[in-house]
């Protein structure tokens, strides 16, 4: 009960809230700007608890409330709302029946998919409008769907992505806010001049104006972004044109403009949107080849290759905060693991490793697999004191492993080379030569150990 009331009033507030918004702003009854309904779809699929009768019944609630408190009568707010929660209602069914992947915009026809599924609600609210106009005003039905449909689907196509796409401050990672960070902010400042001059411009082409800039925006930027971008454009036209600030030069109390005007601030939104998608699918397909190129398949660590390149670009680095530490691991009698246990329980015993070995890491850290049974880490640590304290919690955290060869519990050790590196500039290729040395120097040396580099080796990889 609790539940249900909270998803009540919270929808409620969201809905009312976009509705007032869309009264406060609609200074022209022939282009409506009305982000509510699309607010009210974005809700309803981001938070699917919400999805429920308390939901609906909120959702009603709130667009009666804003009618009300605009001065609408008690007759016409309950028409309105009835249009709009059947249609969006309606909306909501169609787009739970698409994947993740599409309302997340993250596939090349995702755009044209939620187009598709748009529909249906639109014309749904679209002939509820109808009905209530015939009653109440005895207008024309036909030209009541053709114009609901038509802002229905502009509205939903300006507001729903960025409703989809757009995740709080909270839930984003920290790479990908630096990533975005990261971006050009010239595609914004063209964008904004184009809009300057469509204004100054106006006319029935001026509309297009911003394609241009949109576009570049589109695949400069990221799906988000570019949603954020669009519906700020989108709204803009249709504020901008119902407030009469540009001319299009068409009389707008005419049904087939309108239908016109809202149809091209659709494709406005459509066009940047779908390329934007298709940028998004193209940047996941070269993060999964660069995942795939920079990791070893069995383990997910990196691969020797991007671990040597990644480690030599911080080696050629003037200065690392606090110090590395460097760890060259070798799994002590591996060869009869596989002969006697066979080669699966070898791959486990690999798995088990690598797992220990992404417990003792970072995110500044770096771990690989360089081959057969041989590992790297690179660790970032303040003094040899602290170095030495995680080289030995993994050697005996290792050490500890039991894994499961078909009811036969498997144990491992390993031989560990390590050197702390707290001076620049460095020598890789005598640095690494060192920790092999050091390497071979703990597995003669008895196994299950560690080796560190000596002042002579340190001088000289230095």
């Amino acid at each position: 009960m609790v539940d249900a009331v909270r998803a009540m009033l919270l929808v409620c507030a969201v809905v009312g809230g976009g509705a007032a918004l869309g009264l406060i702003t609609r200074h022209a009854f022939s282009v409506a700007f009305w982000p509510a309904n699309a607010i009210l779809v974005g809700t309803m699929l981001r938070a699917p608890h919400l999805h429920r009768p308390a939901g609906w019944f909120g959702a009603g609630a709130g667009f009666v409330l804003a009618d009300l408190l605009f001065g609408q009568s008690p007759a016409l707010s309950g028409w309105f709302a009835a249009a709009n929660v059947s249609g969006t209602f309606v909306a909501v069914l169609a787009l739970r029946r698409l994947a993740s992947r599409d309302l997340r915009l993250r596939r090349v026809h995702s755009v044209m998919r939620i187009s598709v599924g748009l529909l249906p609600g639109s014309l749904v609210a679209a002939l509820t409008g109808a009905v209530m106009v015939v009653v109440q005003f005895h207008g024309s039905p036909t030209q009541t769907v053709m114009t609901w449909t038509a802002s229905e689907i502009a509205n939903y196509l300006i507001f729903l992505p960025a409703m989809l796409t757009v995740q709080p401050p909270w839930r984003r990672e920290r790479r990908v806010a630096t990533a975005a960070a990261a971006k050009p902010l010239w595609p914004l400042l063209l964008l904004a001049v184009s809009c300057v001059l469509a204004v100054y411009f106006d006319g029935p082409g001026s509309i297009m104006f911003p394609m241009p800039a949109l576009l570049l925006c589109a695949m400069t930027y990221s799906v988000s972004t570019a949603a954020l971008v669009t519906m700020a454009l989108g709204s803009g036209c249709m504020i901008t044109i119902g407030l009469g600030m540009v001319d299009i030069g068409q009389d707008l109390s005419i049904p087939r403009m309108v239908v016109s005007i809202r149809i091209a601030v659709a494709f406005l939104a459509l066009v940047p949107l779908t390329i934007s998608s298709a940028m998004a699918v193209r940047d996941d397909l070269m993060a999964q080849l660069q995942q795939a190129a920079d990791h070893d398949g069995l383990t997910g660590l990196l691969n020797r290759r991007a671990f040597e390149h990644r480690l030599h670009r911080r080696l050629e680095a003037s200065a690392n905060d606090g110090g590395l530490t460097l760890l060259w691991l070798d799994l002590d009698h591996f060869k009869s693991i596989n002969d006697r246990h066979g080669h699966p329980a070898g791959d486990a015993v690999l798995r088990a490793v690598a797992t220990a070995i992404e417990g003792c890491c970072r995110e500044d850290d770096l771990c690989a697999r360089l081959g057969g049974e041989e590992f790297a880490l690179a660790l970032v640590a303040p003094d040899a004191q602290a170095g030495a304290l995680i080289a030995e919690r993994l050697r005996s955290t290792i050490a500890a492993l039991r894994i499961d060869g078909h009811g036969t519990a498997i144990r491992v050790t390993a031989s560990i080379g390590a050197h702390h590196l707290d001076h620049w500039p460095v020598d890789p290729p005598a640095l690494l030569r060192g920790l092999d040395e050091a390497l071979y120097r703990a597995k003669h040396g008895g196994r299950n150990r560690i080796e560190w580099l000596d002042a002579d080796l340190t001088r000289q990889a230095a």
